[in-house]
């Protein structure tokens, strides 16, 4: 049976690149479900269908679960290695600005919840998102909530964007950041909210080497009281 860490946090607090580099040192696969309905974001803008449409919304993501992400279902790596194959296409200011509209869809999120269980089955791994440890896997050996103050978030995703060759000023990431926060924690069905046994941590003024050495004591512990003294 493997280990199964959870990362939870708003946008911008640093999430995926804490999780990515957590899951490297500890050899685990590293899953970011965010992505997932980026891709149906992505598919969606592409095919010009509305976004705010319920009923659209979830046809689309129950054919793209059933007939395409289903197929990699039992083999992380290869859905991981895929997302990443594309993630300037999802990870674009036109997907940034409406996935909080495609995940704010009941219909969706229930649609992804046997997928993103699927991918954590017999397999150690560091699974980050916003509802990973209150609803997908509640159940986790370890959960920690990321956070950071509202001008650090925004200040990384501009900064992230620019890298990315985007012109977009930094009045329309806070913006974006300020209605995602929004929609995210007031949204009806799993909102945003520290899961509880939740460890909170603050990245607002941290290094990642620091956040990762914190979260790998963490770990460690859990590995004790698993294992004993017989695993780092």
């Amino acid at each position: 049976m493997g280990i199964i860490i959870t990362i939870d946090g708003p946008a911008g607090a640093g999430k995926s690149t804490v999780a990515g580099e957590l899951a490297k040192r500890l050899g685990f696969h590293y899953i970011n479900t965010g992505d997932l309905y980026r891709y149906i974001t992505y598919c969606a803008l592409k095919e010009k269908l509305n976004v705010n449409n319920s009923q659209t919304m979830q046809k689309l993501s129950f054919e793209i679960v059933e007939k395409y992400l289903q197929g990699y279902c039992n083999n992380a790596t290869n859905l991981v290695s895929h997302l990443k194959s594309i993630t300037d296409k999802i990870h674009s200011p036109e997907v940034d600005k409406k996935v909080s509209f495609v995940a704010e869809h009941s219909s969706v999120r229930k649609n992804l919840i046997p997928l993103q269980r699927l991918l954590a089955k017999n397999n150690s791994v560091v699974m980050e998102g916003r509802d990973i440890g209150t609803v997908i896997i509640p159940y986790a050996d370890l959960k920690f909530f990321i956070t950071a103050d509202e001008h650090t978030r925004i200040m990384r995703r501009y900064l992230e964007q620019l890298e990315k060759g985007y012109k977009i000023s930094f009045a329309e990431v806070k913006k974006e950041i300020i209605n995602r926060d929004h929609i995210d924690s007031k949204r009806k069905t799993a909102p945003l909210i520290k899961p509880d046994g939740a460890i909170l941590v603050d990245t607002s003024n941290k290094t990642v080497d620091e956040v990762i050495t914190e979260m790998l004591d963490w770990v460690k512990s859990i590995k004790r009281d698993r294992y004993g003294n017989n695993k780092s």
